[in-house]
């Protein structure tokens, strides 16, 4: 998909407004003769008042697209969180089962138990890192994508 303001193809790492425009023009007493202003959000450009509806439109299904980008980075954390939930419950218990009855039961390190353990506790943790990362990149996008979609539809975004 290309930008119709740069004429270059969208790339999603580049910057990207952080909240909803409306909220924070809500707060500001605003008359006729104040023009709004926005910042693109897939491109990062300042937008005026005065473009066309296909531009509209053409955002609106954009957003859609990130809003539906937001909700795979969100399942695919939450799927992550999970996984490493139930490796680090597993992992406890081999910790547990490392405990030997002939060293006083006490964590003993050189037996099979111990080092499955450790496996699973690195995984779990490497897990969980990524599945809290995904979700909250989720979240901020569902976030801001939703404020977007709201705008278009309360027309309350000025392009």
């Amino acid at each position: 998909m290309y930008c119709y303001h740069c004429g270059k193809k969208i790339n999603e790492k580049k910057i990207e407004a952080t909240d909803s425009t409306y909220k924070k023009v809500k707060d500001f007493a605003i008359d006729e003769n104040t023009e709004i202003s926005y910042i693109c959000p897939r491109c990062g450009h300042l937008m005026t008042h005065g473009t066309s509806h296909e531009k509209i439109k053409s955002l609106s299904r954009a957003s859609h697209a990130e809003l539906q980008r937001g909700r795979n980075h969100y399942a695919r954390g939450m799927a992550n969180n999970i996984l490493g939930l139930i490796l680090l419950t597993t992992s406890i218990i081999f910790l547990l089962l490392s405990k030997k009855a002939d060293n006083q039961f006490e964590i003993t390190i050189n037996v099979p138990e111990f080092w499955v353990f450790v496996g699973l506790a690195i995984a779990s943790v490497i897990l969980l890192g990524f599945g809290v990362t995904h979700t909250i990149l989720g979240l901020q996008k569902k976030v801001m994508y939703e404020g977007v979609l709201k705008d278009i539809k309360n027309e309350t975004f000025v392009q």
